[in-house]
């Protein structure tokens, strides 16, 4: 791997990324966004310093569509020279600077960052350093494209997400770099535990992303796989929170009655009541999230 980024661009890294976890209610009244504009000023800052990105990525970004590459399989191909490090430090600034924007309702804006994003990855997608990027960032756009209510886009950005996810661990399997890494120097890089524990975890949203989009389409009996798949994974994983997880479980017991599967539906209660127990005597380890009903 190309060396690491120096010293000014990896605290303005870092930094960017403190204010970015700053809740919107820490901030003053008046200016809600504040900590969000701060972290993006730094963003900015450090997309300067790397450098312009290459010439054809507006070209790339102009010719892709949505999920494109669902279309056909992705090659393993490294990002190891100098220039395709610096385009995938370039990628992973405009990703956030994409969730940025859509923090502070910015949506046009963020979508074009994370598109840019993925122009950007396009060619090393399959690879260690790239993979969960590009899943993230596709990710965030099929949520960004569901909340237009534009369903269909959603779901070719997070299938196609399924589907490189599936090919990556059949085809490699070893633990990919968490995108923070790549403004790490060597002896602050994460461990192969912790890299897992994140890249699944990246899964595990885009399968509840799925779940939603199912939902929306009225794939009931599709829906309802995915959200056992996601409650079973973030039991797995030890990443829920109870209350939540407690009442996904519940909803999805419902839907297990009304199929008349009248053992599912009581697994689902029983769980549920198990894991809401738990309430208050273990801390939060996961983002709230809910199942629509």
């Amino acid at each position: 791997m190309a060396g690491t980024p120096g010293p000014e661009i990896r605290e303005k890294f870092q930094a960017a990324l403190a204010l970015s976890r700053v809740e919107l209610h820490k901030n003053p009244e008046k200016e809600p966004y504040k900590s969000k504009y701060g972290a993006r000023a730094l963003l900015e800052e450090v997309r300067a310093l790397l450098g312009p990105a290459p010439e054809d990525d507006d070209e790339r970004a102009a010719e892709d569509g949505p999920g494109d590459q669902a279309l056909g399989a992705a090659e393993p191909r490294d990002a190891e020279g100098p220039g395709e490090q610096r385009a995938l430090r370039l990628a992973v600034i405009e990703f956030h600077l994409g969730v940025n924007h859509i923090d502070t309702e910015e949506l046009s804006a963020g979508e074009e960052h994370l598109v840019r994003c993925l122009s950007l990855l396009r060619p090393f997608r399959l690879s260690l350093g790239c993979v969960s990027l590009y899943i993230q960032a596709q990710n965030n756009l099929g949520i960004l494209w569901s909340e237009r209510e534009e369903i269909e886009t959603a779901q070719s950005y997070l299938e196609s997400s399924e589907a490189l996810y599936n090919q990556y661990m059949k085809e490699i399997g070893s633990p990919p770099l968490d995108p923070t890494e790549h403004f790490l120097p060597e002896e602050e890089k994460l461990t192969e535990q912790e890299r897992s524990k994140r890249f699944e975890k990246v899964y595990t949203h885009n399968l509840y992303y799925l779940a939603q989009v199912y939902q929306h389409m009225e794939m009931f009996e599709k829906a309802a796989h995915y959200c056992h798949s996601t409650l079973k994974r973030q039991l797995e994983h030890n990443a829920y929170h109870p209350m939540e997880w407690a009442i996904n479980a519940a909803t999805l017991s419902q839907f297990y009655i009304n199929k008349l599967c009248f053992m599912e539906a009581r697994h689902c209660l029983s769980a549920a009541n198990v894991i809401f127990a738990q309430t208050g005597k273990i801390p939060a380890t996961e983002d709230r999230q809910h199942w629509r009903t």
